[in-house]
This record gives structure tokens, C-alpha cells and sequence, in this order.
């Protein structure tokens, strides 16, 4: 086992292979590329950032065709690997060879002269290189189809990425020599030895060949000769390290702030002083602030166009450090306002639904919590603080009207409930009782529909809710209300019922009726349709038939009554007339003893004086007595019983 003589050969190649990548990708990638020729068998390994995603197959064949465009002078095994930045084995390997180019030619004529610099051209040509667009930034683009303006209060312009598109005089060299001057136009934010895990020779070798499991001889897809001399690595390298010496000069001498004044490097520094000058301007425009991101974007590109070998380059480097920190800041600034902006967009048009209050208030605090990322010694801070104040307060009225979403939400929820329990409930009502559930049930559910608020995405259903259920709501009420007053109708029946019954029992036979009157009224009163009526048909034939007998003893007493003051009346005298007695089936009159005999007495004088009148006017006398004693007993409808003094009856008269 030896090591490689000839590294500066290598080196060469190195170069080459590296800058193969870039012409073809387009665009300055952190690709390191280091080379081992050992056991006749040249190894290649392609180092690149970790974070960097690569298409691995294209980067296998870029490298394929740049060593097959070479065209050795003797065959030559060629094992590539691939490698993330930090660590020690590669990820993936591919194995092939290459020969030389077998050129026919006609007798007489002189074989054609092969150049490295034709080879190189012939190669590229022939595998159709051509250099891709700059793809360094990818640009966020805003709504076409509504460019914000810079007057929008609630909702702000969406910002954009400033592209960095490289000028036409920038574009990848193609040739030998610019793909070798390139090599110095590679952002040196860290030195190449830094960037590259450094292997020992051997030790690269073993490793890669006792630890990844890829590189045994079956996986491989070429098997050339095994012994070929290292010292035919000459050859093969030569042609290239010749080519680049004597071609790169002349490139050197195009780059810029080589040769004169470094224009580039003032406009990027004007650049950046106006785009942080605009920044810091107290209410800058979302417009302004695209337009600062593009004149720093611009200033990096500027920065980056000066070659390692200007004068200018320490200067740049310096620059293009603090620049890129500020173009940074501001990209984050930017990012944050975008996404503000989308965060209001989707609550522009209230009533919306809770999710949509919910994904906006995460957008602000995405917002705020980028912005709060830019430290408070960048020039970008004071805008992202003005943007901090302003996303903090727009986040505080978001939760505010989530908080107000959530609790409309939960009322028409438990209102929906609610609902659910009414519409059960009412089908199976039949008490009083039973009803107020359902009316305490249709109050509550309504209650809590009517006092979701107008802006809420919920006051739309709950208006339909209300609309749909009104009609059960309002016989429930109505049912309620009937059934209440069957209930108080019964309960005062029964009430009046008892008080005719004290009142009778008190011989106040008046009273009595009246209650009994009122008691009937309030019963009768009791709807058919009431849960109540079962109750109150049998006490209403039985207040009626009570009333009834009240009112007929009443008016029998009441008679009775006037018949003992007309008896009273007409009893009285001088001597008194007669007795009686009165009671619910007859009157009795007893003639005084005294008044019979005085009666007795005067009819005999008369009729021994032969006094007519007198004798006329005892008759009349008499017959006025009998008929005022049958008009009592017709207005009382009693029986009338009249006794003489010696007890015997002499009259008896039926009404």
C-alpha cells in the first residue's frame, strides 16, 4: 500500500471535479470534492453541508462525465462517494471506469492533436452542459389576484422574497479556465480545511472500505484491469493542471474590483445604507420594506461578485458579513409580515367559523414569535418592534372574539341539548307538573339562543333553531298556562265547597249557597282537555245537587221567616189573638181563650141588643183573621192548622 505522490496533481483535479458541479447546478453550492489515487484505483469523495438536499444520482453522473471527458491514457477504476458535512462515512457510493479514447485514423494522415482545453470542450459539449437559472432564494409571492395597498389598516400587504438573480456577466463559466477562476469566487464564510473532514490517505481508504458496505467488487458496475502503475496517473492528470495554469490568468483579470475602482463594492454599501434607512422610517410601507429587502439582497450579490484576489476583498468579506446578518433580520421581518398578513385575511369577513378565529390567532403568534427572534442590537429591530406592538395588540382582539365564539358556541350547543330534552319531554306531558318541566326546558334552550350575539358565527343557526322550534315553544306555554288555571280553578272549588259546608252547619244558609254557587261556577270552569278535569267532573255533579239543597232550604227558611213575622202581625192584640207555631211542614194557630170569650161575649150582647153592625162587624172580623192566616200559609206553602181554645181544630187549609 502507498500513498499518492503526486498531490498537487490531484489538487488540480480536485478543482476541476468541484467546479464541474457548479457549472452544472448553476448556482455556488458548498461542495468539496477531494481525490486519493491508491491501489491503481482512483478514489473521489464529494463532501456538501448536511442540511443541503441533493439530487444524488445527478451528482454521481456530473462527476461520471467529467472524469470519462478526460479520457485517460490507460484504464482506470473510479470509485465516488458521497459525504454530509460532520461526518465520517460517506452515505452513498458508485463504482465504473474509464478508457482511453480510441481515434481512427486515415493512413497518411497525422493523428488529430488532443488538447486538454479541446478535451475539455469536446466532453462538455458533447454531454449537452449548459448552466442553469440561479435558484439561491426561493421568492414568497403574494395574492395576484388582490395586491394589498399600503393604506390597509386591518389587513396588511403580503410581503415578498427579493429574488437574487445573478447579471448575465455572472453567469457559471463553462471553459477550463473559468471553472478554475470560479473556484475563487466561492463564499468563504469558512476555510475549505474547515468545512472538509480531513482524512489521512490510508485511513480514508480503509475506512471506506471496511465500513461501507457498498464498495465490495460484486456492487461494482466495472471491472477493469487491477494492476495498472500509479505512476500512469500523470498522464491521465497532466493535460488538466497545464490547461488551468495557462488559462486562468487571463479570467483573473475580468472578475471585478480587480483592476480598478471597486464600483460594486460602494454601490452595495449605498445599498444597504438605504434600505436601513428606510426600514427604521416610523410607519414604512409593506411596499418600502419589499424594496429595502431587494437593494440588501442586491448588496450580498454585489459583495459576492468581488474575487478573492482584490484588493477589495477583505473590505467585501467584512460587509458582506454585517449585510448578509441585516438582509437576514429582514427576510425574518418579512416572513412574519406575510404571515400577519394572511392572519387577518381569514378573519376579514366576520361571521366565520371558530376554527378559522383559531388558525388566525396562530398565524400572530407565529408572527410575533419570528419577529421576536431579530436581537434588539440589529439595524432590523425597530421595525420588528413596531411590528411586535402592533401583531400583540391585533392577537389580543383575536382571543378576545375567540373567547366570544367559544361561549356562543357552548350556548347553542347546550341549547341544542336543551332542545332534545324539551321535544322529549313535551311528548309525554300530561300533569301540570309535567308541563312547567317542559315550559322550564323551552325557556332555558330559547334563552340561550336569543342571547348568542348578532357577529358570532353561531347566531345563524341559533336564529333558525328559534324559528323551527317557536311553535312547540309557544304550546308549551300555552299548555302550561291552561293547565295552571285548571289547577287554581279546582283547588278553589274545592275551598268554596268547604266554606258552604261551615256556613251550613252555622245555619248560615245564605252563606252557604253563595259559596256553594261559587264552588259549582269554579268546577264547571276545570277544561275538558286538563290534565285536572278526571278530578273535578265528580265534584261537579255533587257541588251542583249541594247548591241546590242549600238554595231550597234557603228559600224555605226565608219563607218561614216572613210567615212568622206575618203571624206575629197578625196574632197580636188586645187581648191577643192566638198562638202558632211554624215549621218546615205546617202551621198551627191556636186561638186565645181570652179572645174567644170576648168574641163570645160581644156576638151575644149584639144579638141581644139586636145590634146589626156589631154583629157584622164580628163576622168581618172573623173572616178577616181566616184570610190573612191562608195568605201566610199560601206564601209559606205550609199547611195551615187552626185550634180553638178548648184544642179542638176548626179549621185545616192546604195551599
Amino acid at each position: 500500500m502507498h500513498s499518492a505522490t503526486r498531490l498537487d496533481d490531484l489538487k488540480i483535479l480536485e478543482c476541476f471535479l468541484q467546479n464541474s458541479l457548479h457549472a452544472h447546478l448553476g448556482r455556488i453550492i458548498p461542495f468539496r470534492v477531494q481525490c486519493l489515487y491508491k491501489d491503481d484505483t482512483l478514489w473521489v469523495l464529494a463532501q456538501h453541508p448536511a442540511d443541503l438536499a441533493i439530487d444524488i444520482p445527478d451528482i454521481f453522473k456530473v462527476l461520471e462525465r467529467a472524469l470519462q471527458a478526460e479520457e485517460p491514457k490507460i484504464p482506470l477504476t473510479v470509485k465516488l462517494y458521497l459525504r454530509a458535512e460532520g461526518n465520517q462515512r460517506p452515505y452513498s457510493h458508485q463504482s465504473f471506469a474509464v478508457y482511453p479514447l480510441v481515434k481512427k485514423t486515415i493512413p497518411g494522415e497525422a493523428a488529430p492533436e488532443m488538447t486538454a482545453m479541446n478535451e475539455d470542450r469536446i466532453a462538455l459539449e458533447r454531454d449537452g452542459y449548459t448552466p442553469k437559472p440561479d435558484a439561491r432564494r426561493s421568492s414568497t409571492t403574494s395574492d395576484p389576484d388582490r395586491p394589498p395597498q399600503d393604506h390597509d389598516l386591518q389587513v396588511e400587504r403580503p410581503l415578498q422574497l427579493a429574488d437574487r438573480h445573478h447579471n448575465p456577466s455572472d453567469t457559471t463559466p463553462s471553459t477550463i479556465p473559468e471553472i478554475m477562476s470560479s473556484l475563487n469566487d466561492l463564499p468563504q464564510s469558512r476555510p475549505a480545511e474547515d468545512r472538509l473532514v480531513k482524512i489521512d490517505a490510508d485511513v480514508f481508504a480503509a475506512d471506506i472500505e471496511n465500513s461501507f458496505g457498498a464498495t465490495r467488487d460484486d456492487d461494482d458496475r466495472a471491472h477493469p484491469p487491477t494492476k495498472i502503475k500509479r505512476k500512469l496517473l500523470l498522464p491521465i492528470l497532466g493535460g488538466l493542471g497545464l490547461l488551468a495554469i495557462g488559462s486562468g490568468a487571463g479570467y483573473m483579470g475580468t472578475r471585478p474590483c480587480v483592476f480598478s475602482t471597486c464600483t460594486e463594492l460602494n454601490t452595495a454599501t449605498q445599498l444597504t445604507q438605504s434600505s436601513l434607512a428606510v426600514v427604521n422610517t416610523p410607519g414604512v410601507t409593506g411596499q418600502q420594506v419589499l424594496t429595502a429587502q431587494k437593494q440588501l439582497h442586491q448588496s450580498i450579490d454585489n459583495l459576492e461578485s468581488i474575487p478573492l484576489w482584490s484588493g477589495s476583498h477583505d473590505n467585501a468579506q467584512k460587509t458582506l458579513q454585517s449585510t448578509t446578518a441585516h438582509a437576514a433580520d429582514l427576510d425574518t421581518a418579512v416572513i412574519a409580515m406575510n404571515r400577519a398578513y394572511k392572519a387577518a385575511t381569514i378573519v376579514k369577513n366576520p361571521p366565520i367559523p371558530l376554527a378559522k378565529w383559531q388558525q388566525s390567532k396562530q398565524m400572530w403568534t407565529d408572527s410575533i414569535a419570528n419577529l421576536g427572534t431579530i436581537p434588539t442590537s440589529s439595524q432590523i429591530y425597530p421595525l420588528a418592534r413596531q411590528k411586535l406592538t402592533d401583531y400583540q395588540g391585533r392577537l389580543g382582539d383575536i382571543e378576545r372574539r375567540i373567547a366570544i365564539e367559544t361561549t356562543a358556541d357552548q350556548k347553542l350547543k347546550s341549547a341544542v341539548e336543551g332542545i332534545k330534552a324539551a321535544t322529549q319531554s313535551q311528548l309525554t306531558a300530561t300533569s301540570l307538573v309535567q308541563w312547567r318541566v317542559v315550559k322550564t326546558q323551552w325557556t332555558q334552550a330559547s334563552d340561550q339562543l336569543n342571547s348568542i350575539p348578532p357577529s358570532t358565527n353561531a347566531y345563524g343557526q341559533a336564529q333558525e333553531l328559534l324559528k323551527s322550534y317557536q311553535a312547540k315553544i309557544t304550546t308549551a306555554q300555552e299548555k302550561v298556562s291552561e293547565e295552571d288555571k285548571a289547577a287554581q280553578n279546582y283547588q278553589l272549588a274545592v275551598k268554596l265547597a268547604e266554606s258552604a259546608k261551615l256556613s251550613q252547619k252555622s245555619n248560615k244558609l245564605a252563606e252557604a249557597v253563595s259559596a256553594w254557587n261559587q264552588s259549582v261556577v269554579a268546577i264547571q270552569s276545570v277544561p275538558q282537555n286538563s290534565a285536572i278535569y278526571a278530578q273535578a267532573k265528580p265534584l261537579g255533579f255533587e257541588y251542583t245537587k249541594n247548591f241546590q239543597q242549600a238554595e231550597t232550604k234557603l228559600k224555605t227558611t226565608q219563607k218561614m221567616s216572613l210567615a212568622n213575622k206575618d203571624l206575629q202581625r197578625t196574632c197580636a192584640g188586645n187581648p191577643q189573638i192566638c198562638t202558632y207555631t211554624i215549621n218546615d211542614k205546617a202551621i198551627v194557630v191556636r186561638l186565645m181563650s181570652l179572645y174567644t170569650q170576648t168574641l163570645s161575649q160581644t156576638a151575644m150582647a149584639a144579638s141581644t141588643q139586636g145590634d146589626g153592625n156589631a154583629k157584622t162587624g164580628i163576622i168581618n172580623h172573623v173572616n178577616t183573621l181566616g184570610n190573612a192566616l191562608q195568605t201566610i200559609s199560601e206564601n209559606a206553602k205550609l199547611p195551615l192548622e187552626i185550634y180553638g181554645a178548648d184544642g179542638k181544630q176548626i179549621q185545616n187549609y192546604r195551599p
